[in-house]
């Protein structure tokens, strides 16, 4: 609820996705200064991301974001960014 609050506090319009034959899904899709953007919500440490992983494969996306308790972290195709900071996510594209 907070993600989507803070999303839909930046103008963004939140979308979900999830898999027709199996158990993936994605917590939320935004476009983001013209760039489709999944973004994976972890309020826990565990920071597996599977799913997410999987549909930036199949869909050729090499922005991606988690949002989770961990600090900001930028890696080849996702970037971690803490939850505090969720309504920045427009500057980082």
């Amino acid at each position: 609820q907070y993600v989507c609050q803070q999303l839909i506090g930046c103008n963004l319009v939140p979308y979900y996705w999830s898999a027709e034959k199996s158990s993936g899904e994605i917590d939320f899709i935004a476009q983001i200064n013209g760039q489709v953007v999944p973004i994976e919500v972890k309020a826990e440490e565990n920071l597996k991301a599977k799913s997410l992983a999987a549909f930036c494969k199949a869909n050729d996306l090499t922005n991606a974001v988690r949002l989770s308790l961990s600090g900001y972290r930028k890696e080849s195709w996702m970037t971690n960014v803490p939850l505090y900071a969720t309504s920045c996510l427009p500057a980082l594209f």
